[in-house]
């Protein structure tokens, strides 16, 4: 195909569960068979082209039971075990309790993956993924966002000029209006709270192509100072989308794709944003009705990224995948590539 570099996916808010941990109740209606579709789509059935691997923007498990080793092993035997790609993972709230810099939170996710990746690099086609544990965006300044930012410093060191996506699970900025959004939401973790590390990511401007992001739980693409922030609602609510990239020389195109209606279902039973919460459904100034509040407008959908100046790839870099991970503060190895 006409100078494509690489495809992949982004996947977030899966929330698949194991339901048969005792007890359990409540989820996301249908999670499962809207995760097993996506699983589908990564394998190149519905017509789809397989991706050259995906990368997860977190809560791809549900959590909030007392092992959360039971839904990580289930996640093996429902996705991981089926890909013919590269997964790559980030952190997400559901998959850690919030708990960003506190090991005894992580020991589900440690186990599973390791203590290392949740802040690391990865490279392909000349553009790296700065991927970001911001699982406890809800944290005011304190040493662990002086961590966080700390990593994401020396990940653009480590980089260079390269031209990169960040990855963090929780947004940088108000992905609504936030009059809307805010009670819209009701958590404080809107967004990213502690501002190190959107100062740190605005300061690389000119070689950030984009921000994606997830656990809102609608689909939206806003621009600040040149930079995209692309948040797919993720499959386990509604509209139940994930996104792909197709990354050229000169542009990435990106497209909205969501679950089969016979998934989905009743919509309100995944729209954490309207009526069956709340009592009302929100809009804003830019989405008119409540479906597009959740489902973005068509320029939120389907849209393209012009990649000039610094955000261009060096013409000829490698196209294969390469994992960085740091051993110590600023000194990096090339790690294996999940499988």
């Amino acid at each position: 195909m006409e100078n494509r570099l690489f495809r992949f996916f982004q996947w977030n808010d899966m929330h698949i569960r194991n339901m048969e941990v005792a007890g359990r109740s409540g989820g996301y209606p249908g999670c499962n068979e809207k995760a097993g579709w996506a699983v589908a789509c990564a394998q190149g059935r519905h017509g789809f082209e397989v991706p050259d691997f995906v990368a997860s923007v977190g809560d791809i498990i549900c959590g909030e039971i007392e092992d959360y080793g039971d839904d990580f092993r289930f996640m093996d035997e429902h996705i991981t075990d089926r890909m013919v790609v590269p997964l790559l993972p980030c952190v997400g709230n559901h998959e850690n309790r919030q708990g960003e810099g506190v090991p005894e939170q992580n020991l589900a996710y440690d186990h599973r993956y390791g203590a290392m990746w949740h802040n690391y690099v990865y490279t392909v086609g000349g553009i790296a993924f700065i991927v970001v544990d911001t699982s406890g965006a809800h944290r005011e300044h304190d040493a662990v966002t002086e961590a966080r930012s700390a990593f994401v410093q020396r990940a653009f060191e480590k980089i260079g000029s390269m031209p990169v996506f960040v990855l963090t699970h929780v947004p940088l900025i108000g992905m609504r209006e936030e009059a809307s959004l805010l009670p819209s939401f009701g958590f404080s973790s809107w967004k990213v709270l502690d501002q190190g590390l959107l100062s740190h990511v605005e300061d690389h401007a000119d070689q950030v192509i984009a921000v994606l992001c997830g656990h809102i739980h609608l689909t939206s693409v806003r621009k600040r100072r040149g930079i995209q922030h692309i948040m797919p609602s993720g499959t386990a609510g509604y509209p139940a989308d994930f996104a792909s990239y197709n990354v050229y020389a000169d542009r990435v195109e990106v497209e909205m794709h969501r679950a089969p209606a016979e998934l989905i279902g009743d919509p309100s039973l995944g729209d954490i944003h309207g009526a069956r919460r709340h009592g009302i459904d929100y809009c804003d100034k830019d989405h008119i009705d409540h479906e597009s509040y959740l489902s973005g407008n068509e320029d939120e959908r389907r849209f393209t990224i012009a990649l000039d100046g610094g955000k261009r790839p060096t013409t000829g870099a490698a196209n294969e995948l390469i994992v960085w991970h740091e051993i110590s503060p600023g000194r990096w190895r090339e790690s294996p590539v999940p499988t």
